[in-house]
């Protein structure tokens, strides 16, 4: 999904507890992706445009 121009902030939750919270450019990390969906994640930024993909690799215990 995209990231819609003007969010500057983001709030990840896994069970309903904060993974990570703050501004978009610091919190959007792969690890903090990772531990939010339970799966290895690598991530890219383009031209302000981030993407999400999944690592080869098992899920993550969680």
């Amino acid at each position: 999904e995209e990231i819609p121009p003007g969010f500057t902030h983001v709030l990840m939750l896994r069970a309903g507890r904060v993974v990570a919270a703050g501004p978009l450019a610091e919190a959007m990390t792969a690890e903090n992706l990772s531990t939010t969906f339970a799966m290895s994640l690598q991530l890219t930024v383009e031209d302000g445009r981030y993407a999400a993909r999944r690592r080869a690799g098992r899920r993550l215990d969680g």
